[in-house]
This record gives structure tokens, C-alpha cells and sequence, in this order.
């Protein structure tokens, strides 16, 4: 157990007390009966060094209190003060705090290599970066980009920090910001591409990559793989399709996926071997919030639902949860970097 804790603390030094308990509860193998035998009921069983090492490393999106679960969140643009609020899947309670202003772009992340959600923004008008530190709420901001640039945050580097950067559409270049130092620029795109940066080849850094609505034959990804900056290149979705990029296999790779708004259903594109599998979803009007809500290591698909500001989410454990958090004119917060 010692040593499984250290290696864990060696890929994410910032881990305290309850995420490492957290993370072994989570990565157990459920391979012991629990109570009298003959029992139905499985409990946990012995440690997953590989999963409990790899969750440690990994970094669960939109998880403003550090449990290893997507937060339910929203965004409520009050004008000059606008608020965040979320339901906070470790105890269930909410928190709210005003940031930011209703122009204002969002780009929660973790910033601080703390395991948890920064509340954070990028102001357009100014390429000013805001960032609410979770340790103490205190804040800090700087400048990076500048108008009609669109934000891709992400640990590029793979220090455990997120970074800032930018896509700059009128001269097809990433601009990254790396937290362990130095500006990397790199020209990667064409014309209407949408960013859709994530770790696609599981070395610990985000890799630099984009969608192509109106490629050939169809949508394209291409993908700028940092482990050896091959790019990857393919044909998945089409023109009117959401690029919702995540983990729904939990091998540690980002998998290509879109959703499609007509029709409800989700399509994901396995990294491990490349074939598919599709699923419906919820409906047209609907948008894509996919997180790991359940923290097992795998994206789950969710939909946020105006009116009535209803949230739907398909675990992949089991089941559906269904949650109502918000008011009209919300913006679900988990939808922050669908294109």
C-alpha cells in the first residue's frame, strides 16, 4: 500500500489525504463478496495499482472539489457580475460566487495542479486571463491572446498545471503559455477548423488538434500527437455534429466522438483499435455536457436541458442521473469547450 501511495504522489505530487483515499476506493477491483456466501452484493477487493497510478495522474474535468467527479455547474450572466454556481458531488451541497462579466468567455480548468477546478475566465475584448484559485480564492490575471482569438486551455505540458493558450483563427496558430516555462507557437489548422485539444495519444500532455466541419468526404479530426508531433488524421461526423472529445473508454486516451443534435445519438470512436460504437442520448435542443460523473475514469454523455434547466447524464457504471440545478438563461458549465 506504501509504495502504491508514493507512485501515486510521484505522478501528482498536489494529492492530499482524502483524493488518494479517494482514488483507491475508485480503482479497486470489485472482485470480493461482501457478507455471507452465496452473496449477489460485490464490494472491493484488492488495490488496481495501474488504475489507481494512472487515475492520479489524470485530471477529471469540471471537478471544482477535488472527489473525482464532474460537478454539475452552471454559469449565470448577470451582466457586469455574473455568477457561478455548482452542486458539489462529494457532499451534495452548492456553491456560488460571482466572477467575471456576461461577455466574458469560460475556461475552468486546473490552473494550480491543486486536483481541482479553477473557476476562471478569458475577457475577449482585452485577452485578459482570470483565475480564481480553488486552495484560497484568491486571484490572479494576465494577458495572453487578443481578440478573435479562441481559448484551448490544457496541461500541454505535462506538468499537472493547465496552460494558457489560444487558437488563433486569422493565421491558423496555437499559441501556448506553458506553465513550466516558454511560449511554444505552433501553425496547426485551415480555414473553419474548430480546436479540439485533448490527450489523445495518454502521455500526459494535451496535444494540439482540430475539427474540420467541411473536409472532403465529411468532418475531419487531425491530431498533432506530442509524444513524437506525428499528426493523426480522420474521417468521423459531419458539418452540423459536436465535437465532444473525451476518455468514454478509460484507457487514458482521449477518444474522437461527436454528438449529433438531430438526432440525440452519441458516436465514439475508439482509441484502442479505432472501430466505433453509437448510442442515442436525449434529444435535438439539448446541449452536450459530457464529464466523468460518476469518477470512474470514463467521459459519461450528458445533455443539459433549457427550459426547466434539467440535467441528464448516462453513467457509465449504470444507470441515469437526473438533476435539476439552474434557471433560465444559465450556461451549463461542462459545455465550456464543446465546438
Amino acid at each position: 500500500m506504501t509504495g502504491l501511495i508514493a507512485l501515486m504522489l510521484e505522478k501528482n505530487p498536489r494529492l492530499d489525504a482524502a483524493q488518494v483515499k479517494s482514488i483507491l476506493q475508485r480503482s479497486a477491483r470489485q472482485d470480493a463478496f461482501t457478507g455471507t456466501v452465496p452473496n449477489t452484493t460485490w464490494g472491493y477487493g484488492k488495490m488496481d495499482s495501474y488504475n489507481a497510478v494512472a487515475m492520479a495522474a489524470r485530471r477529471t474535468p469540471f471537478d471544482f472539489d477535488g472527489d473525482g467527479k464532474t460537478d454539475i455547474g452552471i454559469f449565470r450572466p448577470n451582466g457586469a457580475v455574473s455568477e457561478w454556481w455548482w452542486l458539489k458531488s462529494s457532499t451534495g451541497g452548492n456553491a456560488a460566487l460571482q466572477f467575471g462579466a456576461n461577455t466574458d468567455t469560460l475556461v475552468p480548468t486546473d490552473y494550480t495542479g491543486d486536483g481541482k477546478t479553477d473557476v476562471a475566465f478569458w475577457r475577449p475584448s482585452t485577452g485578459q486571463w482570470f483565475i480564481l484559485r480553488s486552495e484560497d480564492f484568491s486571484f490572479y490575471a494576465f494577458p495572453f491572446g487578443t481578440t478573435g482569438d479562441v481559448p484551448v486551455p490544457a496541461d500541454y505540458d505535462g506538468d499537472g498545471n493547465a496552460d494558457a493558450a489560444v487558437y488563433r483563427e486569422s493565421s491558423l496558430t496555437w499559441y501556448i503559455s506553458k506553465s513550466s516555462g516558454g511560449t511554444d507557437i505552433v501553425g496547426f489548422g485551415a480555414a473553419g477548423d474548430k480546436p479540439v485539444n485533448a490527450d489523445y495519444d495518454g502521455d500526459g500532455k494535451a496535444d494540439i488538434a482540430i475539427f474540420r466541419p467541411n473536409g472532403a468526404n465529411g468532418a475531419e479530426w487531425w491530431i498533432r500527437r506530442s509524444s513524437d508531433a506525428s499528426v493523426f488524421a480522420t474521417q468521423f461526423g459531419s458539418s452540423t455534429d459536436k465535437a465532444v472529445p473525451g476518455d468514454f473508454t478509460g484507457d487514458g486516451k482521449a477518444d474522437v466522438a461527436f454528438w449529433r443534435p438531430s438526432t440525440g445519438f452519441w458516436n465514439v470512436l475508439r482509441s484502442e483499435d479505432s472501430t466505433y460504437y453509437a448510442f442515442p442520448f436525449r434529444a435535438n435542443g439539448d446541449t452536450a455536457v459530457p464529464g466523468d460523473y460518476d469518477g470512474d475514469g470514463k467521459t459519461d454523455a450528458g445533455v443539459f436541458r433549457q427550459p426547466g434547466a434539467q440535467w441528464f447524464v448516462s453513467k457509465s457504471t449504470g444507470g441515469t442521473l437526473i438533476q435539476s440545478f439552474g434557471i433560465a438563461g444559465d450556461a451549463p458549465i461542462p459545455n465550456a469547450f464543446v465546438r
